[in-house]
């Protein structure tokens, strides 16, 4: 049985990978399908390593999962296009996708991955983001959609 997915799309750039659940938390991979499609600001990580951050993602469905409950792993050990997770406030969600090497150990919530195929476009990605987030400083946004089944 093929793994669920969805589609991390940036226009800007021509660029797309999909990204398919993980064995564990599943219910934040099913929930955030149900918010699709959904779109925001395109940055990355400075400090902590290579890592593209989105931050208050607009969600529209509540959830019925408590993060403070859902298994964590670590961004320095995690695999290269796996997805991290936190709620904040409002109906917004941040997420993060790590394209290569971090730095600093911290745990976050994982809960999808980008298709091993694809894993070479999410760096070709991350590295046009980071370069545009040093110099360029035109906005970059990602779209999140559904993938027909």
């Amino acid at each position: 049985m093929a793994k669920k997915q969805f589609v991390m799309k940036w226009s800007a750039l021509n660029k797309q990978v999909r990204v398919e659940s993980i064995d564990h938390n599943q219910k934040i991979f099913d929930w955030f399908l149900k918010n699709l499609p959904t779109a925001c600001l395109q940055t990355v990580t400075v400090v902590a390593g290579k890592s593209l951050f989105m931050l208050n993602l607009p969600m529209s469905q509540e959830c019925d999962w408590f993060q403070e409950e859902c298994p964590l792993e670590d961004v320095v050990e995690m695999p290269e296009g796996r997805m991290t997770f936190f709620m904040t406030t409002g109906n917004v969600a941040n997420l993060s996708c790590k394209f290569d090497r971090m730095t600093e150990p911290m745990s976050y919530v994982t809960w999808a991955e980008v298709v091993e195929e694809d894993k070479p476009i999410l760096r070709e990605v991350g590295n046009q983001v980071w370069e545009n987030t040093m110099g360029g400083k035109t906005p970059i946004y990602v779209e999140f959609l559904g993938v027909e089944e």
